[in-house]
């Protein structure tokens, strides 16, 4: 009974609710003092719990001496219960990001502060974590406002979703936006599927044999590498962000190189 205990909990019951309610399904008509001891609870406790779950849809009652107690339906309290759940975790979802956005608020003018301080680092951050690539990637495509050029290349570091959304988004704005791919991308089904469908969208897409190291660059304001440990091991990645205009032009023009000597893909 403990996966289902658990998967309970998930859906938000307490360990008595969840406990009380398998106890139910596994034998109908139960009076509370029954259900004390097939679910090990508290007899005290078992009123609270009983009137917690029936408030939630799980069980019902009819009014007998002594008072039974019956369990719905799974097909429809399980799918009840996963609604309200959706519906709680949705509502933390959005006081969340509302404090997040309050919290920007207050914090962006320390930043704003901060950075009027000769930090020789202010240029460079640099990342490890997949989650703070992604976001950072994602907010250099959606400010980029004339042009983005990528060098791609596995592995991947975000997800097909954060992949999608980091290359629609630009071309949707009317960006001009290149993409260098190796050739043996080709022989990758999951890539070559992509390079079509972005090419559809308006993706300008070449090959060339090997690229030197995953590149994206934005305007002529902001960069982006990635560069995988050379270790042995699952794949793993810092990321280097470059917000120096002379640096970036100077990574542009490695890229128009690269351009000029790769081949359109056919």
């Amino acid at each position: 009974m403990e996966p289902f205990m658990d998967a309970l909990s998930e859906l938000g019951l307490s360990g008595y609710e969840a406990a009380v309610y398998l106890a139910l399904l596994a034998r109908g008509g139960l009076t509370p003092t029954e259900l004390a001891g097939r679910a090990k609870v508290p007899r005290q406790r078992v009123y609270d719990v009983l009137e917690s779950l029936a408030g939630k849809g799980l069980c019902t009652s009819r009014d007998t001496t002594p008072k039974t107690f019956f369990a719905i339906d799974p097909t429809l309290a399980v799918e009840g219960l996963s609604q309200q759940r959706a519906a709680v975790l949705e509502r933390e979802r959005r006081k969340a990001a509302g404090t997040a956005q309050e919290l920007i608020l207050h914090l962006l003018p320390l930043f704003e502060a901060g950075r009027g301080q000769n930090d020789p680092l202010a240029y460079i951050e640099v990342l490890t974590e997949p989650s703070r690539i992604a976001t950072r990637a994602l907010e250099f495509a959606s400010a980029a406002q004339v042009s983005v050029n990528s060098c791609i290349r596995r592995p991947l570091i975000i997800s097909e979703e954060q992949n999608w959304r980091f290359i629609r988004e630009p071309l949707q704005r009317g960006l001009h936006y290149r993409a260098l791919y190796e050739t043996s991308a080709l022989e990758d089904e999951e890539l070559r599927e992509w390079m079509r469908t972005f090419r559809e969208w308006g993706q300008q897409i070449r090959l060339i044999p090997e690229l030197p190291v995953k590149m994206n660059a934005f305007d002529a304001k902001a960069a982006l590498l990635s560069m995988q440990d050379p270790v042995g091991g699952p794949p793993s990645f810092t990321a280097i962000t470059i917000r120096h205009r002379g640096t970036v032009a100077f990574l542009n023009m490695a890229f128009e190189h690269l351009w000029e000597q790769a081949k359109p893909l056919d």
